[in-house]
């Protein structure tokens, strides 16, 4: 948005509580545009590596979104089902920088789904993103069929990540994995467990559902797992299979990091 004021001389542009305050000489008083009149500049971090960002100048406080890797989830073999994998946890917020300062970008990769093997084979954990000093740990491997059962959990605040399910058996459905924004249902393995929901986020600019967990497989089949959306950090499904056969789990969604600023 282009501001102008007529007749006045502008001595100084600052930035305050995300609004721009302009003061003019001969009153000394601050004539301010609300932060939603501006247009937004938005930084997406979406490739699977570490990289920096360096705060532009005058730019003083931004917004965030950290989403680590989703969980694999676990294989299924001979008539049981896999569990699915956890979602990479989801943080969003705000934080205070300064103008020329350099902070480390990482964006997770989703964790591999257990192999399409006739033994039991848990997936892998998802890797954490990072933003300066907020880092989104990675979901919770899923279980293979034969691991007992047990539906994945959501994350707790910024210190636990959604865990991924358990597998519950011969002729048993697996349970789904946890989500950022709640646990996966316990279903006792007599139908696939569904995972956990996610947390939704607009500072792209439109609504969109993260962190959700996985959902876990069926005792049939045998189909391999679905993996989880790239850079949504969605959780794996896991792994579907008859008798005398085996199927994989899916791999986790990789994260994504967005920063948003004025």
């Amino acid at each position: 948005m282009a501001v102008k004021i007529s007749n006045a001389f502008i001595t100084k542009l600052e930035m305050t509580s995300g609004n721009l305050n302009i003061f003019e000489d001969f009153s000394g008083t601050a004539a301010q545009v609300r932060s939603t009149d501006l247009t937004p500049i938005i930084d997406t971090f979406t490739t699977v590596e570490s990289t920096t960002w360096i705060v532009p100048a005058a730019v003083t406080r931004v917004e965030y979104l950290v989403v680590g890797g989703g969980g694999g989830a676990g294989n299924g073999y001979d008539n049981a089902a896999g569990g699915g994998g956890g979602a990479g946890m989801v943080l969003v917020g705000e934080l205070d920088v300064t103008p020329g300062q350099t902070y480390t970008v990482t964006v997770g990769a989703g964790g591999t789904g257990g192999a399409d093997l006739r033994t039991n084979n848990n997936g892998t954990a998802g890797s954490n993103s990072v933003f300066g000093s907020v880092t989104a740990l990675g979901g919770g491997a899923g279980l293979g069929s034969r691991s007992g059962g047990s539906p994945g959990q959501q994350q707790v605040g910024s210190s636990t990540a959604p865990t991924g399910g358990g597998g519950n058996g011969g002729g048993k459905d697996g349970d789904g994995g946890g989500g950022a924004g709640g646990s996966a249902t316990d279903t006792f393995g007599n139908s696939p467990g569904t995972g956990g929901v996610g947390i939704s986020s607009d500072i792209s600019g439109t609504s969109v559902t993260y962190g959700i967990g996985g959902n876990g497989g069926y005792n049939g089949g045998p189909y391999n797992g679905a993996n989880g959306t790239t850079n949504r950090g969605n959780g794996g499904f896991g792994g579907s299979s008859p008798s005398a056969n085996s199927a994989s789990g899916g791999n986790g969604g990789s994260g994504i990091v967005v920063v948003k600023y004025y």
